[in-house]
Protein backbone atom coordinates (compact mmCIF):
# COMPACT_ATOMS: atom_id res chain seq x y z
CA UNK A 1 0.00 0.00 0.00
CA UNK A 2 1.96 3.05 -1.23
CA UNK A 3 2.54 6.18 0.80
CA UNK A 4 4.64 8.97 -0.72
CA UNK A 5 5.34 10.90 2.49
CA UNK A 6 8.25 9.38 4.36
CA UNK A 7 11.10 10.06 6.73
CA UNK A 8 14.28 8.23 7.54
CA UNK A 9 14.04 5.77 10.41
CA UNK A 10 16.07 2.89 11.75
CA UNK A 11 14.65 -0.63 11.68
CA UNK A 12 13.84 -0.61 15.41
CA UNK A 13 12.11 2.76 15.09
CA UNK A 14 10.03 1.41 12.21
CA UNK A 15 9.00 -1.62 14.30
CA UNK A 16 7.99 0.66 17.16
CA UNK A 17 5.96 2.88 14.83
CA UNK A 18 4.11 -0.09 13.33
CA UNK A 19 3.15 -1.36 16.78
CA UNK A 20 1.98 2.05 17.97
CA UNK A 21 -0.10 2.74 14.87
CA UNK A 22 -1.76 -0.67 14.88
CA UNK A 23 -2.52 -0.45 18.61
CA UNK A 24 -4.12 2.95 18.03
CA UNK A 25 -6.09 1.66 15.05
CA UNK A 26 -7.38 -1.57 16.60
CA UNK A 27 -8.03 -1.97 20.31
CA UNK A 28 -7.72 -5.76 19.95
CA UNK A 29 -3.98 -5.38 19.32
CA UNK A 30 -1.89 -5.89 22.44
CA UNK A 31 1.78 -6.52 23.13
CA UNK A 32 3.20 -9.08 25.54
CA UNK A 33 6.61 -10.48 26.37
CA UNK A 34 9.59 -10.21 28.68
CA UNK A 35 10.35 -6.61 29.70
CA UNK A 36 8.18 -5.13 26.93
CA UNK A 37 6.42 -2.78 29.38
CA UNK A 38 8.24 -0.20 31.45
CA UNK A 39 11.66 -1.16 30.08
CA UNK A 40 10.47 -0.98 26.48
CA UNK A 41 11.98 -4.32 25.48
CA UNK A 42 15.58 -5.47 25.52
CA UNK A 43 16.15 -3.70 22.17
CA UNK A 44 13.68 -0.86 23.03
CA UNK A 45 11.33 -1.88 20.23
CA UNK A 46 8.30 -1.32 22.50
CA UNK A 47 9.60 1.84 24.16
CA UNK A 48 6.81 4.30 25.01
CA UNK A 49 3.96 1.87 24.40
CA UNK A 50 3.39 1.13 28.08
CA UNK A 51 2.98 4.80 28.91
CA UNK A 52 0.65 5.36 25.96
CA UNK A 53 -1.56 2.25 26.09
CA UNK A 54 -1.25 1.08 29.70
CA UNK A 55 -0.59 -2.26 31.43
CA UNK A 56 -3.73 -3.94 30.06
CA UNK A 57 -2.38 -3.79 26.51
CA UNK A 58 1.39 -3.81 27.08
CA UNK A 59 1.96 -6.80 29.33
CA UNK A 60 5.19 -7.83 31.02
CA UNK A 61 5.38 -11.63 31.09
CA UNK A 62 7.51 -14.07 33.13
CA UNK A 63 10.75 -15.41 31.70
CA UNK A 64 8.92 -18.42 30.28
CA UNK A 65 8.69 -18.58 26.50
CA UNK A 66 6.30 -21.53 26.65
CA UNK A 67 3.88 -19.42 28.69
CA UNK A 68 4.24 -16.41 26.39
CA UNK A 69 3.45 -18.47 23.30
CA UNK A 70 0.62 -20.42 24.94
CA UNK A 71 -1.10 -17.29 26.24
CA UNK A 72 -0.69 -15.67 22.82
CA UNK A 73 -2.40 -18.60 21.09
CA UNK A 74 -5.28 -18.44 23.58
CA UNK A 75 -5.71 -14.67 23.19
CA UNK A 76 -5.76 -14.99 19.40
CA UNK A 77 -8.40 -17.72 19.49
CA UNK A 78 -10.52 -15.52 21.76
CA UNK A 79 -10.62 -12.72 19.21
CA UNK A 80 -7.63 -10.58 20.19
CA UNK A 81 -4.69 -9.63 17.96
CA UNK A 82 -1.72 -10.34 20.24
CA UNK A 83 1.85 -9.48 19.31
CA UNK A 84 4.27 -11.48 21.45
CA UNK A 85 7.98 -10.76 21.72
CA UNK A 86 10.59 -13.42 22.38
CA UNK A 87 13.73 -11.51 23.32
CA UNK A 88 16.13 -13.68 21.32
CA UNK A 89 15.33 -16.26 18.66
CA UNK A 90 17.53 -18.71 20.58
CA UNK A 91 14.79 -18.96 23.22
CA UNK A 92 11.91 -19.57 20.82
CA UNK A 93 12.41 -23.33 20.68
CA UNK A 94 10.80 -23.68 24.11
CA UNK A 95 7.63 -22.34 22.48
CA UNK A 96 7.82 -24.54 19.39
CA UNK A 97 4.98 -26.85 20.33
CA UNK A 98 2.56 -23.94 20.68
CA UNK A 99 3.69 -22.46 17.35
CA UNK A 100 4.07 -25.58 15.21
CA UNK A 101 1.84 -28.04 17.03
CA UNK A 102 -1.06 -25.68 17.75
CA UNK A 103 -1.10 -22.24 16.12
CA UNK A 104 -0.02 -23.43 12.67
CA UNK A 105 -2.64 -26.20 12.63
CA UNK A 106 -5.71 -24.54 14.13
CA UNK A 107 -7.35 -23.43 10.88
CA UNK A 108 -6.64 -26.76 9.20
CA UNK A 109 -7.72 -29.07 12.00
CA UNK A 110 -10.97 -27.14 12.62
CA UNK A 111 -11.93 -27.06 8.96
CA UNK A 112 -11.71 -23.26 8.95
CA UNK A 113 -14.00 -22.77 11.94
CA UNK A 114 -11.18 -21.27 14.03
CA UNK A 115 -8.19 -19.11 13.25
CA UNK A 116 -5.18 -17.92 15.21
CA UNK A 117 -4.34 -14.30 14.24
CA UNK A 118 -1.22 -13.94 16.34
CA UNK A 119 2.24 -12.47 15.73
CA UNK A 120 5.45 -13.60 17.36
CA UNK A 121 8.37 -11.21 16.96
CA UNK A 122 11.94 -12.20 17.75
CA UNK A 123 15.49 -10.97 17.16
CA UNK A 124 17.78 -13.37 15.29
CA UNK A 125 21.25 -13.51 13.76
CA UNK A 126 24.89 -13.12 14.62
CA UNK A 127 27.48 -10.40 14.48
CA UNK A 128 26.22 -8.92 17.75
CA UNK A 129 28.80 -10.57 20.01
CA UNK A 130 26.07 -12.55 21.71
CA UNK A 131 27.77 -15.94 21.70
CA UNK A 132 26.02 -19.26 21.08
CA UNK A 133 22.85 -18.51 23.09
CA UNK A 134 21.96 -15.10 21.65
CA UNK A 135 22.92 -15.38 17.97
CA UNK A 136 20.97 -18.19 16.33
CA UNK A 137 19.26 -18.06 12.96
CA UNK A 138 16.14 -20.21 13.31
CA UNK A 139 14.26 -19.63 10.08
CA UNK A 140 14.61 -23.13 8.63
CA UNK A 141 12.88 -24.73 11.62
CA UNK A 142 9.77 -22.58 11.32
CA UNK A 143 9.56 -22.04 7.57
CA UNK A 144 9.24 -25.83 7.45
CA UNK A 145 5.87 -25.73 9.28
CA UNK A 146 2.83 -25.48 6.96
CA UNK A 147 0.29 -23.00 8.33
CA UNK A 148 2.91 -20.71 9.82
CA UNK A 149 3.97 -17.67 7.82
CA UNK A 150 7.55 -16.45 8.31
CA UNK A 151 8.75 -12.98 7.33
CA UNK A 152 12.24 -11.48 7.62
CA UNK A 153 12.38 -7.75 6.81
CA UNK A 154 15.71 -6.24 5.80
CA UNK A 155 14.86 -2.52 5.58
CA UNK A 156 13.04 -0.08 7.85
CA UNK A 157 10.15 0.30 5.40
CA UNK A 158 9.65 -3.45 5.21
CA UNK A 159 10.03 -3.78 8.98
CA UNK A 160 7.01 -1.54 9.33
CA UNK A 161 4.99 -2.79 6.37
CA UNK A 162 5.46 -6.48 7.03
CA UNK A 163 4.70 -6.15 10.74
CA UNK A 164 1.47 -4.32 9.96
CA UNK A 165 0.56 -7.05 7.46
CA UNK A 166 1.38 -9.72 10.05
CA UNK A 167 -0.83 -8.10 12.69
CA UNK A 168 -3.74 -7.96 10.24
CA UNK A 169 -3.22 -11.49 8.94
CA UNK A 170 -5.85 -14.04 10.01
CA UNK A 171 -3.22 -16.71 10.71
CA UNK A 172 -0.04 -16.94 12.81
CA UNK A 173 3.01 -15.06 11.56
CA UNK A 174 6.58 -15.29 12.84
CA UNK A 175 8.45 -12.00 12.32
CA UNK A 176 12.23 -12.38 12.32
CA UNK A 177 14.11 -9.13 12.93
CA UNK A 178 17.87 -9.27 12.44
CA UNK A 179 19.33 -7.61 15.50
CA UNK A 180 22.25 -6.07 13.59
CA UNK A 181 19.82 -4.19 11.37
CA UNK A 182 17.97 -2.60 14.31
CA UNK A 183 20.17 0.49 14.41
CA UNK A 184 22.73 -0.07 11.66
CA UNK A 185 20.21 0.11 8.82
CA UNK A 186 18.32 3.32 8.20
CA UNK A 187 16.06 4.30 5.33
CA UNK A 188 12.86 6.03 4.24
CA UNK A 189 9.65 4.81 5.88
CA UNK A 190 6.20 5.98 4.77
CA UNK A 191 4.17 7.84 7.34
CA UNK A 192 0.72 6.69 8.33
CA UNK A 193 -0.76 3.40 7.18
CA UNK A 194 1.69 1.28 5.23
CA UNK A 195 1.37 -2.43 4.43
CA UNK A 196 3.82 -4.71 2.62
CA UNK A 197 1.96 -7.83 1.47
CA UNK A 198 3.21 -11.10 2.89
CA UNK A 199 4.49 -13.50 0.24
CA UNK A 200 6.12 -10.99 -2.12
CA UNK A 201 9.84 -10.62 -2.65
CA UNK A 202 11.46 -7.45 -3.99
CA UNK A 203 14.21 -6.78 -6.52
CA UNK A 204 16.69 -4.85 -4.39
CA UNK A 205 19.17 -4.51 -7.26
CA UNK A 206 18.61 -5.34 -10.92
CA UNK A 207 21.25 -7.31 -12.81
CA UNK A 208 21.80 -9.79 -15.61
CA UNK A 209 24.72 -12.10 -14.78
CA UNK A 210 23.60 -13.89 -11.61
CA UNK A 211 20.81 -13.85 -9.03
CA UNK A 212 21.41 -13.57 -5.30
CA UNK A 213 18.60 -14.55 -2.93
CA UNK A 214 19.07 -13.08 0.54
CA UNK A 215 17.28 -11.52 3.50
CA UNK A 216 18.01 -9.77 6.78
CA UNK A 217 21.55 -8.50 7.26
CA UNK A 218 22.77 -10.76 4.47
CA UNK A 219 20.77 -8.69 2.00
CA UNK A 220 22.95 -5.68 2.80
CA UNK A 221 26.15 -7.71 2.62
CA UNK A 222 25.02 -9.08 -0.75
CA UNK A 223 24.26 -5.60 -2.07
CA UNK A 224 27.71 -4.44 -0.97
CA UNK A 225 29.30 -7.41 -2.76
CA UNK A 226 27.28 -6.66 -5.90
CA UNK A 227 28.50 -3.04 -5.90
CA UNK A 228 32.12 -4.20 -5.78
CA UNK A 229 31.58 -6.76 -8.55
CA UNK A 230 29.92 -4.12 -10.74
CA UNK A 231 33.27 -2.35 -10.91
CA UNK A 232 34.69 -5.55 -12.40
CA UNK A 233 31.95 -5.80 -15.01
CA UNK A 234 29.85 -8.42 -13.21
CA UNK A 235 26.18 -7.43 -13.07
CA UNK A 236 24.41 -9.11 -10.13
CA UNK A 237 20.68 -9.07 -9.42
CA UNK A 238 19.84 -9.15 -5.70
CA UNK A 239 16.42 -10.35 -4.56
CA UNK A 240 15.22 -9.48 -1.06
CA UNK A 241 13.04 -12.47 -0.16
CA UNK A 242 11.25 -10.58 2.65
CA UNK A 243 8.88 -13.53 3.15
CA UNK A 244 10.47 -16.92 3.78
CA UNK A 245 7.20 -18.86 3.96
CA UNK A 246 5.42 -18.77 1.62
CA UNK A 247 8.17 -18.08 -0.92
CA UNK A 248 7.52 -15.75 -3.85
CA UNK A 249 8.22 -18.30 -6.56
CA UNK A 250 7.22 -15.95 -9.37
CA UNK A 251 9.75 -13.23 -8.54
CA UNK A 252 12.50 -15.77 -7.87
CA UNK A 253 11.97 -17.71 -11.09
CA UNK A 254 11.53 -14.58 -13.20
CA UNK A 255 14.95 -13.40 -12.07
CA UNK A 256 16.56 -16.81 -12.63
CA UNK A 257 15.03 -17.13 -16.08
CA UNK A 258 17.00 -13.99 -16.93
CA UNK A 259 20.34 -14.66 -15.20
CA UNK A 260 20.38 -18.50 -15.24
CA UNK A 261 22.77 -18.48 -12.26
CA UNK A 262 21.84 -18.71 -8.56
CA UNK A 263 23.63 -17.82 -5.35
CA UNK A 264 21.76 -18.15 -2.04
CA UNK A 265 23.08 -16.32 1.00
CA UNK A 266 21.96 -16.88 4.58
CA UNK A 267 23.46 -16.76 8.05
CA UNK A 268 21.92 -20.04 9.10
CA UNK A 269 24.05 -23.17 8.89
CA UNK A 270 24.42 -24.78 5.47
CA UNK A 271 22.90 -28.25 5.76
CA UNK A 272 19.12 -28.28 5.35
CA UNK A 273 18.94 -24.50 5.60
CA UNK A 274 16.53 -22.38 3.58
CA UNK A 275 19.11 -22.28 0.79
CA UNK A 276 18.58 -25.97 0.09
CA UNK A 277 14.88 -25.38 -0.61
CA UNK A 278 15.66 -22.40 -2.84
CA UNK A 279 18.18 -24.42 -4.84
CA UNK A 280 15.66 -27.25 -5.19
CA UNK A 281 13.03 -24.79 -6.40
CA UNK A 282 15.38 -23.55 -9.11
CA UNK A 283 16.52 -27.05 -10.10
CA UNK A 284 12.98 -28.36 -10.41
CA UNK A 285 12.00 -25.38 -12.55
CA UNK A 286 14.92 -26.04 -14.89
CA UNK A 287 16.06 -22.42 -15.03
CA UNK A 288 19.78 -22.82 -14.26
CA UNK A 289 22.66 -23.16 -16.71
CA UNK A 290 25.21 -23.96 -14.00
CA UNK A 291 24.88 -25.57 -10.55
CA UNK A 292 23.81 -23.15 -7.80
CA UNK A 293 26.03 -22.06 -4.92
CA UNK A 294 25.20 -21.40 -1.27
CA UNK A 295 27.03 -19.01 1.02
CA UNK A 296 26.18 -19.84 4.62
CA UNK A 297 27.65 -20.47 8.03
CA UNK A 298 29.47 -23.80 8.46
CA UNK A 299 27.65 -26.61 10.23
CA UNK A 300 28.70 -25.82 13.79
CA UNK A 301 26.45 -25.88 16.87
CA UNK A 302 26.60 -22.17 17.59
CA UNK A 303 28.23 -18.77 17.11
CA UNK A 304 31.58 -18.64 18.95
CA UNK A 305 32.06 -16.29 21.88
CA UNK A 306 35.35 -15.11 20.41
CA UNK A 307 34.66 -12.18 18.08
CA UNK A 308 37.48 -13.07 15.69
CA UNK A 309 36.03 -16.55 15.20
CA UNK A 310 32.52 -15.14 14.84
CA UNK A 311 33.63 -12.78 12.06
CA UNK A 312 35.49 -15.60 10.35
CA UNK A 313 32.43 -17.87 10.26
CA UNK A 314 29.66 -15.49 9.26
CA UNK A 315 29.12 -14.79 5.55
CA UNK A 316 30.16 -11.28 4.55
CA UNK A 317 30.52 -9.14 1.45
CA UNK A 318 33.96 -10.56 0.72
CA UNK A 319 32.94 -14.24 0.87
CA UNK A 320 29.75 -13.50 -1.05
CA UNK A 321 31.72 -11.64 -3.71
CA UNK A 322 34.20 -14.49 -4.08
CA UNK A 323 31.38 -17.02 -4.48
CA UNK A 324 29.67 -14.87 -7.11
CA UNK A 325 32.87 -14.33 -9.08
CA UNK A 326 33.42 -18.10 -9.22
CA UNK A 327 29.78 -18.67 -10.17
CA UNK A 328 29.88 -16.21 -13.06
CA UNK A 329 33.19 -17.64 -14.28
CA UNK A 330 31.66 -21.08 -14.77
CA UNK A 331 30.71 -21.79 -18.41
CA UNK A 332 27.04 -22.06 -19.19
CA UNK A 333 26.70 -25.77 -19.93
CA UNK A 334 23.17 -25.45 -21.29
CA UNK A 335 22.90 -21.86 -22.51
CA UNK A 336 20.61 -21.65 -25.52
CA UNK A 337 21.00 -25.36 -26.13
CA UNK A 338 24.60 -24.83 -27.31
CA UNK A 339 27.06 -27.55 -26.40
CA UNK A 340 30.79 -26.98 -25.91
CA UNK A 341 33.07 -28.85 -28.27
CA UNK A 342 34.94 -30.73 -25.56
CA UNK A 343 33.73 -33.22 -23.00
CA UNK A 344 31.56 -31.46 -20.43
CA UNK A 345 32.74 -32.48 -16.92
CA UNK A 346 29.40 -31.34 -15.60
CA UNK A 347 27.63 -34.42 -17.03
CA UNK A 348 27.05 -36.97 -14.23
CA UNK A 349 27.94 -40.30 -15.84
CA UNK A 350 26.92 -43.83 -14.99
CA UNK A 351 28.19 -46.89 -16.85
CA UNK A 352 27.79 -50.62 -17.28
CA UNK A 353 29.63 -53.39 -19.19
CA UNK A 354 28.65 -56.53 -21.07
CA UNK A 355 30.66 -59.17 -22.91
CA UNK A 356 29.56 -59.82 -26.49
CA UNK A 357 30.50 -62.24 -29.26
CA UNK A 358 31.96 -60.25 -32.18
CA UNK A 359 33.82 -60.92 -35.40
CA UNK A 360 37.02 -58.94 -35.99
CA UNK A 361 35.33 -56.91 -38.72
CA UNK A 362 32.22 -55.72 -36.98
CA UNK A 363 31.75 -51.96 -37.46
CA UNK A 364 28.64 -52.13 -39.63
CA UNK A 365 27.18 -54.84 -37.41
CA UNK A 366 27.80 -52.71 -34.30
CA UNK A 367 26.19 -49.62 -35.83
CA UNK A 368 23.07 -51.59 -36.79
CA UNK A 369 22.92 -53.20 -33.33
CA UNK A 370 23.28 -49.79 -31.72
CA UNK A 371 20.26 -48.57 -33.67
CA UNK A 372 18.28 -51.61 -32.52
CA UNK A 373 19.24 -50.96 -28.89
CA UNK A 374 18.14 -47.33 -29.21
CA UNK A 375 14.71 -48.46 -30.38
CA UNK A 376 14.45 -50.52 -27.18
CA UNK A 377 15.69 -47.69 -24.94
CA UNK A 378 14.98 -44.39 -26.77
CA UNK A 379 16.19 -42.21 -23.89
CA UNK A 380 19.71 -43.22 -24.92
CA UNK A 381 19.14 -41.30 -28.18
CA UNK A 382 18.23 -37.92 -26.76
CA UNK A 383 19.51 -34.58 -25.49
CA UNK A 384 19.22 -33.66 -21.84
CA UNK A 385 17.94 -30.16 -21.06
CA UNK A 386 16.99 -28.71 -17.69
CA UNK A 387 13.47 -28.23 -19.00
CA UNK A 388 13.14 -31.90 -19.96
CA UNK A 389 14.51 -34.70 -22.13
CA UNK A 390 14.49 -33.97 -25.89
CA UNK A 391 14.11 -37.25 -27.81
CA UNK A 392 15.47 -37.58 -31.36
CA UNK A 393 13.33 -39.10 -34.11
CA UNK A 394 16.34 -40.43 -36.04
CA UNK A 395 19.50 -42.20 -34.97
CA UNK A 396 22.72 -40.52 -36.06
CA UNK A 397 25.69 -42.57 -34.88
CA UNK A 398 28.77 -40.46 -34.21
CA UNK A 399 31.45 -43.04 -35.06
CA UNK A 400 34.81 -42.56 -33.33
CA UNK A 401 37.44 -44.92 -34.83
CA UNK A 402 40.41 -43.14 -33.31
CA UNK A 403 42.92 -40.82 -34.96
CA UNK A 404 41.99 -41.95 -38.48
CA UNK A 405 38.30 -41.13 -38.04
CA UNK A 406 37.42 -39.07 -34.95
CA UNK A 407 33.83 -38.42 -34.02
CA UNK A 408 32.26 -35.45 -35.76
CA UNK A 409 30.20 -34.33 -32.76
CA UNK A 410 27.04 -34.06 -34.87
CA UNK A 411 25.47 -37.38 -33.96
CA UNK A 412 22.76 -38.28 -31.46
CA UNK A 413 24.75 -41.16 -29.91
CA UNK A 414 28.43 -42.11 -30.05
CA UNK A 415 30.09 -45.44 -30.88
CA UNK A 416 33.80 -45.68 -29.99
CA UNK A 417 35.82 -48.52 -31.51
CA UNK A 418 39.61 -48.33 -31.84
CA UNK A 419 39.92 -51.89 -33.14
CA UNK A 420 42.78 -54.25 -32.28
CA UNK A 421 44.96 -51.32 -31.22
CA UNK A 422 42.45 -50.28 -28.61
CA UNK A 423 42.25 -51.31 -24.99
CA UNK A 424 40.32 -54.34 -23.88
CA UNK A 425 38.08 -52.24 -21.66
CA UNK A 426 37.54 -48.47 -21.32
CA UNK A 427 34.63 -46.20 -20.43
CA UNK A 428 33.65 -43.66 -23.11
CA UNK A 429 32.72 -40.05 -22.42
CA UNK A 430 29.14 -38.93 -22.96
CA UNK A 431 29.36 -36.00 -25.32
CA UNK A 432 27.38 -32.79 -24.70
CA UNK A 433 24.03 -32.91 -26.43
CA UNK A 434 23.89 -36.72 -26.17
CA UNK A 435 22.78 -39.05 -23.40
CA UNK A 436 24.78 -42.21 -24.21
CA UNK A 437 28.04 -43.48 -25.66
CA UNK A 438 29.12 -47.07 -26.33
CA UNK A 439 32.71 -48.27 -26.55
CA UNK A 440 33.77 -51.64 -27.92
CA UNK A 441 37.08 -53.01 -26.69
CA UNK A 442 39.60 -55.05 -28.61
CA UNK A 443 38.30 -58.39 -29.89
CA UNK A 444 40.01 -61.52 -28.54
CA UNK A 445 38.97 -65.02 -29.66
CA UNK A 446 35.71 -63.68 -31.04
CA UNK A 447 34.69 -61.85 -27.90
CA UNK A 448 34.92 -58.24 -26.64
CA UNK A 449 33.70 -56.02 -23.86
CA UNK A 450 31.12 -53.33 -24.66
CA UNK A 451 30.95 -50.46 -22.14
CA UNK A 452 28.06 -48.02 -22.16
CA UNK A 453 28.19 -44.64 -20.39
CA UNK A 454 25.07 -42.51 -19.96
CA UNK A 455 24.07 -39.11 -18.67
CA UNK A 456 22.60 -40.23 -15.36
CA UNK A 457 20.17 -37.31 -15.32
CA UNK A 458 18.44 -38.85 -18.36
CA UNK A 459 19.11 -42.58 -18.14
CA UNK A 460 19.11 -44.71 -14.99
CA UNK A 461 21.04 -47.87 -14.22
CA UNK A 462 18.23 -50.23 -15.14
CA UNK A 463 17.92 -48.62 -18.56
CA UNK A 464 21.67 -48.97 -19.16
CA UNK A 465 21.29 -52.68 -18.50
CA UNK A 466 18.34 -52.94 -20.91
CA UNK A 467 20.27 -51.01 -23.54
CA UNK A 468 23.32 -53.30 -23.34
CA UNK A 469 21.15 -56.42 -23.35
CA UNK A 470 19.41 -55.22 -26.51
CA UNK A 471 22.77 -54.38 -28.11
CA UNK A 472 24.21 -57.80 -27.24
CA UNK A 473 21.17 -59.60 -28.65
CA UNK A 474 21.21 -57.59 -31.87
CA UNK A 475 24.96 -58.12 -32.38
CA UNK A 476 24.92 -61.85 -31.74
CA UNK A 477 21.77 -62.46 -33.73
CA UNK A 478 23.20 -60.49 -36.65
CA UNK A 479 26.56 -62.19 -36.94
Amino acid sequence: MPNTVSRELSVVEAVREALAQEMARDERVLVLGEDVGKLGGVFRATEGLYERFGPQRVIDMPMAETVIAGVTVGLAMRGMRPVAEIQFADFIHAAMDHLVGEAAKIRWRTGGDWSCPMVLRTAYGGGFRGGPYHSQSVEAFYAHAPGLKVVAPSTPADAKGLLVAAIRDPDPVLVLEHKRTYRAIRGPVPEGEYVVPIGRAAVARAGADATVLAYGMMLHESLAAADVLAQEGIDVEVIDLRTLAPLDRETILTSLAKTRRLCVVHEDTLTMGLGAELCALAAEAGVLDVPPVRVAMPDIPGIPVDEVLEDALLPNRATIGDALARLVARPRSHAGGAAPAAYDPGIPQASSIVEVALPVEHTRLAVDALAAAVRAVPQCNATFAWTGLVAHDEVRVDLDLGATSPASGRGTITLVDYGPAGSDLAIPFVRPGQTAALRIGAVHDGRAYAACAVDHRAVDGADVGRFLAAFKTAVEDGR
